[in-house]
């Protein structure tokens, strides 16, 4: 099931710069509707879920578990971070970057190890490869924002 998770990350990393970088600088920085991030804080804002979910992909290897799910408030790392002033460029990198890292430690799990557990704030636990699933699906959603209007799903 994770094979299906990477091979879709892998599709991302192919389409995803090209048709980033075709979308002009101020559509890229405009916020959307109603005030919402701009696209490119919202590929910001997948920088940061990567940043998160990279470090919980590794630490559950290793911690006692189950691994408590620590949350992030997504609004204080956008205002720390400052997606929305730094170029698409540099934003696309970071994104390129850190998926590329998530792709060699989640490639390289064995399913003993995906069977791993996080405690979640609520009580209840799940394990890393549902955790690895839900972040691709995460990157979905919010590429769908991003790209409303791609003919087919990036």
């Amino acid at each position: 099931m994770v094979q299906t998770t990477i091979s879709g990350l892998q599709s991302l990393l192919k389409e995803v710069p090209a048709a980033f970088i075709s979308i002009s600088p101020e559509e890229a920085a405009a916020p959307r509707p109603g005030g919402k991030w701009s696209k490119l804080q919202l590929l910001g804002h997948l920088c940061d879920s990567a940043v998160n979910n990279l470090s919980r992909f590794i630490k559950v290897q290793y911690e006692p578990q189950p691994l408590r799910l620590a949350l992030y408030d997504q609004n204080e790392w956008m205002t720390a971070q400052h997606h929305g002033s730094a170029t698409q460029e540099e934003v696309l990198a970071l994104w390129i970057s850190l998926n590329q890292a998530i792709l060699r430690v989640i490639s390289g799990l064995t399913s003993e190890q995906l069977r791993l557990v996080f405690l979640q704030e609520s009580g209840e636990t799940v394990t890393l490869q549902w955790l690895i699933g839900d972040y691709l699906e995460h990157m979905k959603h919010h590429l769908g924002q991003i790209f409303p209007d791609a003919s087919r799903t990036i």
